[in-house]
């Protein structure tokens, strides 16, 4: 036998005959059957996911994971900048233009032509492509040149930002001591410029240098309230294992004149000055603790390779992205039966939708580290709550380094109310997993980790309930007594008009779920508490993402072991999380009434802000983006006559039964056959029905004849014409348009005619007088008697005294009802 096999059989068949003349013995009948069955398929592996690698437009260069051991650092003071007006002098790309021979960085050297910085990128033909094959892994090219080469007595800083999550566009040197920066427009717009993460490398032991990012847009920012510049030295981690830290003084944040490319807004800088303690060092800049794509996958796929983890997580794939990026979402929950699992509540916690806020991701991580761990709380959440976790919700603007947009340049958090399936893809499928998760089952927590760039500490942004406050204001409640970070007197819970379409006010009103927020974390830190005065260290987002969980086992009163390790309060006090309860909490709340209102100043902008001035113009983003998405045109397969039959067969008990579940709506009973009300009589049946209708004309020659017995006949000349019941009667009432005197002369012609009609005289009978009477118009008097055809013969009510064998119509009794 052929020992060749394809990778994916995974050997099922090799060594099948030796197998079978091994195990089959004559000793043992039974073992024969192995000669007509192959051996078991063994367990085919797991899918590694060997696509990890990220896709962009471009090529970048492949960096070292920077890691190394954190210390916490105080802020610096706080600066006021001038507040006198700036008025716009100059255009930016005026200024750039008129310093071209100073650039010694550009990160696109290849957009001749186009206006600086434009960064715009064509996006229909990548999506076209996308309905074919996704594209080709971005290529890791360590061998990219620098766009400046210094000489060997040159001091010059060589700078670079074409690597994951990299941001920066251009570099201009003033002097040998000072730098003007340009940062990356997110991909499709005109600014959204606050990320910024760059090396600089040819250093020089002692160079003091002063750096100038002249293209920021926000009007304010936390540089000025003691935040400082987030710094990483290859040579301090080497020598001392010192991973990222802050460094940097005489930082300040202002306007600085120079005008934006639309309208007569002017840019703002930010500007540090720095010491660089050695020379031929690679040192790294950065806006915050940089996580990239390439880090998720790394993480993950240690968690996949774990075989405890394994059987409590699921790691699935949610879309792919409009590079052809993977989105992914993991499922943790405890393994048990599935009446168990089926008593489970949701939550759904996503995090990364601004590709710039690398916090969330940080909070993220240290949520699925901890659920994941052996933790005696995580076994009780895992085995109370089923998790859905959306790590990254933008891996194209994180790949990319983008602060706030997507490769579409749309803020994927203004696009919940109605995503678009191609330009917003990830949005869409997550708003449908929420969706059909929270029908599945309840939602306890909805979840949207960010960052905050204006405001310190850690708080929350929710809904409202005017009627019951208290609903979705005690779970942040909750959550200030366990952290230490987090402050409940920042958070609001305004629903304004303009926010309709975040996760927040989007999910809390389709989900009708009560706790749904958007957590915001400062890219600074607290100003309150034991950590008052420092700076967010990675460690302490990630046990801010910890104790998200620990506040939702509080608030589902889960009994929490007594064991857990004390956590300091946010007054400093060390508290054991086991005491607190929800019970508590909610008196707490309702007794005080200033906890239920919003305080004024506590807006939410940042993060959670209006979208910004920077977005394209329709025009220009029809260029670069396709109008209209093609819908995917599935053909219909044919309904077989079995599946018609069986479908119709479940639609008529489906009918069937809800027929004998429906009950009477004034007795209760049930609706069967026959039913008769006991609350009401049977009304009587009439004993005919209503047949004549109105004529169109009333001497149509169209009407059918009848004779004296009321049968229908063809000959017209010696019969009488069908008359309704009263013509008379009908004529006054039922002519209301017709005048009176116009009336009684119709009225008048229609009696003398009837009295002209020939009539065949009938046979007297001498012994039974009343025979024709009771022949053509029943036994009883006032009764009709019907025809074959069930039509009325042409007396009316008549009493016994016209039992005359010849009659006319003249003669008649008219009974009014």
């Amino acid at each position: 036998m052929n020992n060749t096999v394809d990778s994916d059989e995974s050997g099922c068949f090799l060594d099948c005959d030796n197998y079978i003349s091994n195990t089959a013995s004559p000793e043992n009948p039974s073992e024969e059957l192995y000669k007509y069955i192959p051996p078991p398929i063994p367990l085919v592996p797991k899918n590694l996911y060997a696509d990890n690698l990220p896709r962009c437009h471009q090529d970048m260069l492949l960096l070292p994971r920077l890691s190394g051991s954190e210390e916490i650092f105080s802020q610096g003071p706080e600066v006021s900048p001038s507040s006198t007006v700036m008025i716009p002098q100059v255009s930016l790309i005026t200024m750039c233009e008129s310093r071209s021979n100073n650039i010694v960085y550009r990160r696109d050297s290849s957009t001749s032509g186009l206006p600086y910085n434009a960064n715009l990128l064509d996006l229909h033909d990548l999506i076209k492509s996308q309905e074919t094959s996704r594209p080709d892994p971005v290529k890791f090219d360590n061998e990219i040149q620098p766009f400046y080469k210094p000489n060997l007595d040159d001091s010059t800083l060589v700078f670079e930002s074409r690597f994951e999550s990299g941001n920066l566009a251009m570099a201009m040197k003033m002097s040998n001591n000072e730098y003007n920066l340009i940062l990356q427009n997110d991909i499709n717009t005109r600014g959204h410029t606050q990320w910024f993460y760059f090396r600089v490398t040819n250093t020089t032991a002692e160079l003091k240098v002063k750096f100038n990012i002249l293209n920021l847009t926000k009007k304010d920012s936390l540089y000025n309230e003691g935040m400082k510049i987030l710094i990483f030295s290859e040579n301090e981690s080497q020598t001392n294992n010192v991973g990222w830290f802050r460094g940097g003084y005489d930082i300040m944040y202002h306007a600085n004149g120079i005008r934006k490319p639309k309208g007569n807004k002017t840019f703002y800088t930010l500007t540090w000055k720095y010491d660089f303690p050695y020379s031929k060092d690679t040192v790294y800049f950065a806006y915050s603790y940089p996580y990239t794509y390439t880090d998720l996958m790394h993480d993950l796929q240690i968690l996949e390779n774990n075989a405890q983890i394994q059987e409590i997580m699921a790691r699935r794939l949610l879309c792919y992205t409009i590079s052809g990026n993977r989105c992914e979402y993991l499922t943790i929950t405890a393994q048990g039966t599935p009446e168990q699992t089926k008593k489970r509540k949701g939550v759904v916690i996503s995090a990364r939708a601004h590709p710039g806020e690398s916090v969330g991701s940080w909070m993220m991580k240290g949520v699925i580290d901890f659920l994941t761990s052996q933790a005696a709380e995580a076994r009780l959440l895992r085995e109370a709550f089923v998790f859905k976790l959306i790590p990254m919700m933008n891996p194209d603007g994180v790949i990319n380094g983008n602060y706030r947009c997507n490769l579409a340049g749309v803020d994927l958090n203004r696009r919940w109310k109605d995503p678009s399936k191609t330009l917003q893809p990830t949005v869409y499928y997550a708003k449908r997993l929420i969706k059909s998760f929270g029908k599945e089952r309840p939602l306890e927590l909805v979840c949207d980790f960010h960052g905050h760039s204006r405001r310190k500490n850690i708080f929350m942004y929710g809904c409202n309930y005017p009627d019951r406050p208290e609903a979705t204001r005690t779970f942040p409640f909750i959550l200030s007594k366990v952290s230490p970070f987090f402050s409940y007197s920042y958070c609001s819970f305004r629903m304004q008009k303009s926010k309709e379409s975040t996760l927040r006010i989007s999910m809390f009103k389709e989900t009708r779920t009560q706790n749904v927020y958007t957590l915001e974390a400062s890219f600074c830190g607290p100003n309150f508490g034991p950590f008052i005065g420092s700076h967010h260290t990675a460690k302490q987002l990630q046990e801010m993402g910890k104790q998200v969980c620990l506040s939702l086992a509080i608030n589902a009163e889960i009994e929490l072991p007594l064991a857990l390790d004390p956590q300091p309060s946010p007054d400093g006090e060390i508290a054991n999380l086991a005491t607190i309860k929800k019970k508590d909490i909610l008196t707490e709340l309702l007794s005080t009434k200033e906890l239920l209102v919003d305080n004024p100043e506590n807006d939410s902008s940042g993060s959670d802000s209006e979208p910004s001035e920077d977005n394209l113009d329709p025009e220009e983003m029809a260029e670069v983006l396709p109008t209209t998405s093609r819908k995917r045109i599935d053909k219909k397969r044919p309904v077989t006559t079995k599946k018609r039959n069986s479908s119709n067969l479940s639609i008529n008990l489906l009918k069937e039964k809800e027929k004998e579940l429906q009950k009477c709506g004034t007795c209760g009973e049930l609706l069967k056959d026959k039913h008769v009300c006991k609350t009401q009589a049977p009304k009587p049946k009439p004993r005919f029905s209503q047949i004549y209708k109105k004529p169109t004309s009333i001497f149509s020659v169209n009407q059918p004849y009848y004779n004296a017995a009321g049968k229908k006949v063809r000959d017209q000349a010696t019969q009488t014409m069908r008359v309704p019941q009263n013509p008379v009667e009908d004529i006054r009432t039922q002519s209301p348009i017709l005048s009176s005197e116009f009336k009684e002369k119709i009225t008048g012609n229609l009696i003398n005619r009837n009295r002209s009609v020939s009539q065949k005289p009938a046979t007297r009978d001498y012994k039974n007088v009343n025979r024709s009477f009771n022949q053509n118009y029943g036994e009883k008097p006032g009764v009709w008697k019907m025809d074959k055809q069930g039509l009325p013969s042409l007396g009316k009510l008549y009493d016994k005294s016209m039992a005359s064998p010849a009659w006319k119509i003249s003669d008649m009794v008219i009974k009014k009802h």
